[in-house]
């Protein structure tokens, strides 16, 4: 079975970077999901649920992820 590489340029904040290195290939959906979601959320049944799932959770990355976004995060990647 082949692997999808992480790369740095998957999740585009710094605490989603540092989310990932601590927990793994396995957070990276949601890393990605609250990223997009501070950016521009949606706001169906769905993607509610599961911001405010992952928010009860780690409120702290949240809101990490939020700042990092208004700051400019998107537009840096690592390299």
């Amino acid at each position: 079975m082949l692997k999808k590489s992480v790369t740095p340029s998957t999740v585009l904040t710094s605490a989603a970077r540092r989310a990932l290195h601590r927990h793994g290939r396995d957070s990276l959906s949601d890393l990605r999901f609250l990223e997009q979601w501070a950016t521009n959320p949606s706001y169906n049944a769905a993607t509610i649920l599961r911001a405010g799932q992952i928010r009860r959770t780690n409120p702290d990355l949240m809101q990490d992820i939020d700042t990092g976004i208004r700051q400019g995060g998107t537009r840096k990647a690592l390299r």
